[in-house]
């Protein structure tokens, strides 16, 4: 599925942090100092932020007016466990 796909691909670009458990972004980097790559959505190729597209990946899309972020603080962090939902 594309979720599994994305889901490798997110782990495969990611360092574990034994000590804060955060899975730490080794891909392309955005000028906000974020992860970045290329998914699809709804058929639409859209470059989003690494935590938005592991939000996607591993716990279902993301609402409208809606940004994902990390609780731990890390911007490179994309451990689902970490992330969270702010509406904006």
């Amino acid at each position: 599925t594309y979720r599994a796909r994305l889901q490798l691909k997110l782990k495969q670009q990611t360092i574990i942090q034994d000590d804060t458990g955060c899975w730490v972004w080794q891909g392309q980097l955005a000028n906000s100092g974020h992860g970045k790559l290329k998914i699809q959505v709804e058929g639409v190729v859209k470059v989003v932020s690494a935590e938005h597209a592991s939000y996607i990946a591993f716990l279902g899309d993301v609402p409208t007016r809606h940004l994902v972020k990390q609780r731990c603080g890390n911007r490179l962090c994309v451990n689902p466990e970490h992330l969270e939902l702010m509406e904006i």
